[in-house]
């Protein structure tokens, strides 16, 4: 039988084998077809992968470029740049171009020196620089402040440091702006003359300022515990509801009240009140207790500018009239060589100051009723003053005064009153008679330690009778104008005294108790000037030349004519300024120079002192110009060299009074 090779027909071992062959083949095929899909699937990974890493360095391009910190890219060891973004060019100044041909050592970008030392060995030693806060210098030299943070890279073999500069200096000038602001607020808050609060929307504070502590006693951590309430009398805390409401609606809510201190005691305030835009309130606190006094002393004023006209009127025409009496009476005194003549005109002068001292009284009402004042000591002054007045009557005076007594700034004559009204009320307060007791001893007051004066050093004169006493009902009102128990008083005395005390600078008080006597303390600021001579014994002035006495009354202008020739002048007699002053004019330009002049302040229908001394000033700046009243200008009288004046000189003045004016301010020929 043939073999199956023989006849054509495969053996079963070689179909074995095509078989196995196929199969590998097929298995071979398989593998390359997965293969191929999974190099497929890498080609297609690896195209997303380029897609994304293309996009991300795109995007990465982009936030480099356009972020707004400023980034630089350098080389770690020679510093070269070879990338940075529009922000830091915008920073540094610099164009990319300068940029990425320098290294960061050239662009010389560190203000500090030591800054930049600092960050390399952080840089070297850690890796990274976070966020140090130091400051940059651009091309032009400007220095900003600036976050650096650093990061070393490795990009390729070379080692790279990788910067991100935030410029800070906007920011730490408003942290600057906000702490300065801070600062001012707290600084301005502490040192406003008014109480501030700040409290919560329930009315508890919770911030208060040093002039809220000391204005009611509290520390700032008790203030701190307390409420709105805690703070009113209680016919005050009844309304608190309706203003608490009123400033919760955002209304800015002023008012005047009453508050307690933390003593108890209570204060005259005004407040105003607002919501702040986050809710809390802020009041702001001024005590008006001060003022509240004030208004009652206005009010006390008001009734004495009825008067003050009347008063103002007369009292001129009297001093006027006055002037001319003591001038030829001070004459006749210089001119006698009878003793006993010259004690009676000596006489006669004492009681002429006494009648200048009544006019004196009316001047107080007045508007130019204001005190010429010097320094000098008040005894034996007020001693011989007290005695005067109770000279005739029963009852006698002891006097208890400190010796080292302070001299006191004061107006004789106005000072004069206040002891005649005090002294002469108290010996009517004992018609059986008695002992009036006067002292005077140095006081000093620190801040608000007298609730009526002034921080500073008084003279305090105590004047004690032991009569019938003042009611507790009318004790209030004994200062007040026009009031009076008495039958023929006429309620003068007492606000006159008031007025006088106010006017230099004091304040007068009153103690009483029925049946057991009065006690009146008066206060005088103390000087620490030197005491200014007594006018009795300045040097009676010697002098030649010729004055211009300009006033409106025939009898002034002949006794100050008269008195002036007695001290060596010529004298000119002028009615009123413009006559003096082209006199003046005509003279001088004849070639006449005149010693002095001596102007009255007023002159009805015409020329005045002031406005005659003004035009005297355009030609001659020099030469002694005095004006003279019997109705004293504060702003004139008080302050002369001010209005053009050398010195000032009330009517009535005697020789010794204007020779001590003119020996000041004229030379003299003695």
């Amino acid at each position: 039988m043939p073999s199956k090779k023989a006849s054509g027909i495969p053996e079963s071992t070689d179909l074995l084998k095509q078989y196995q062959d196929l199969k590998q083949a097929e298995e071979t095929l398989r593998l390359k077809t997965v293969e191929l899909e999974a190099l497929q699937r890498e080609l297609k990974e690896r195209r997303q992968t380029e897609i994304t890493l293309r996009e991300s360095e795109e995007r990465f391009s982009k936030a480099f470029k356009t972020s707004p910190y400023a980034y630089m890219i350098a080389n770690m060891e020679d510093g070269a740049i070879f990338e940075v973004n529009d922000a830091f060019t915008a920073i540094s100044g610099y164009s990319r171009e300068e940029t990425l041909a320098n290294s960061t050592i050239n662009l010389n970008l560190w203000n500090n020196a030591e800054d930049r030392q600092g960050m390399v060995a952080t840089l070297r030693k850690r890796g990274a620089v976070e966020r140090m806060e130091t400051s940059l210098r651009g091309k032009d030299g400007t220095i900003i402040t600036a976050l650096f943070s650093a990061q070393m890279i490795q990009i390729g073999n070379r080692s790279c440091i990788i910067s991100i500069i935030e410029d800070i200096t906007k920011r730490k000038q408003v942290e600057k702006a906000l702490r300065e602001s801070e600062s001012n607020y707290r600084t301005l808050m502490e040192q406003a003359s008014d109480a501030i609060f700040i409290s919560n929307k329930e009315g508890n504070y919770i911030d208060a300022n040093l002039r809220a502590c000391a204005m009611f006693g509290y520390s700032r951590e008790e203030i701190l515990g307390l409420g709105m309430k805690d703070l009113l009398p209680l016919e005050e805390i009844a309304v608190t509801p309706i203003r608490f409401k009123e400033l919760q609606s955002g209304e800015t809510v002023l008012s005047e009240r009453r508050m307690r201190r933390k003593d108890g005691s209570v204060i005259y305030t005004e407040i105003s009140g607002k919501k702040l835009c986050d809710g809390r309130l802020l009041g702001i606190v001024r005590d008006i207790t001060e003022r509240k006094r004030m208004e009652e002393e206005l009010q006390r004023a008001q009734k004495l500018d009825a008067l003050g006209v009347l008063a103002g009127g007369i009292a001129h025409d009297f001093n006027n009239l006055l002037t001319g009496i003591f001038g030829y009476i001070d004459l006749a005194r210089t001119a006698s060589k009878e003793p006993k003549t010259k004690e009676y005109l000596e006489s006669t002068i004492a009681s002429m100051n006494r009648a200048r001292a009544l006019t004196m009284q009316l001047l107080t009402f007045a508007k130019g009723g204001s005190p010429v004042q010097r320094t000098t000591p008040l005894f034996p002054f007020i001693q011989e003053a007290a005695q005067f007045a109770l000279s005739g009557s029963s009852v006698s005076c002891r006097f208890d005064v400190a010796d080292d007594l302070r001299p006191c700034n004061i107006d004789l004559n106005q000072i004069s009153q206040v002891i005649d009204n005090i002294v002469i009320n108290a010996q009517q307060a004992m018609p059986g008679g008695g002992a009036i007791e006067i002292a005077a001893r140095n006081v000093s007051f620190n801040e608000k330690g007298h609730p009526l004066l002034a921080k500073g050093d008084y003279v305090k004169i105590s004047i004690k009778d032991s009569g019938i006493g003042i009611p507790k009902d009318i004790l209030p009102r004994i200062f007040d104008p026009f009031y009076t128990t008495k039958i023929k008083g006429h309620g003068l005395g007492l606000a006159t005294c008031h007025s006088i005390i106010n006017r230099h600078g004091g304040c007068i008080e009153v103690e009483s108790e029925q049946e057991r006597g009065s006690t009146f303390h008066v206060y005088l600021p103390a000087s620490s000037e030197a005491v200014v001579e007594n006018v009795a014994a300045i040097v009676k002035h010697r002098g030649s030349g010729t004055i211009i006495v300009m006033d409106d009354e025939d009898d002034v202008r002949a006794a100050v004519k008269e008195v002036l020739e007695s001290l060596g002048y010529a004298v000119a007699c002028k009615n009123d300024g413009r006559e003096a002053l082209d006199f003046f004019i005509s003279e001088t330009e004849a070639g006449r120079i005149f010693a002095a002049m001596i102007f009255d302040l007023t002159v009805p229908g015409g020329m005045g002192g002031v406005e005659a001394v003004k035009e005297i000033r355009k030609l001659n700046k020099v030469i002694p110009v005095f004006v003279a009243s019997g109705y004293a200008d504060n702003s004139v009288m008080r302050n002369p060299a001010e209005h053009g004046f050398t010195a000032s000189i009330s009517k009535p003045f005697t020789i010794a009074e204007l020779s001590e004016m003119l020996n000041k301010n004229v030379k003299s020929d003695g």
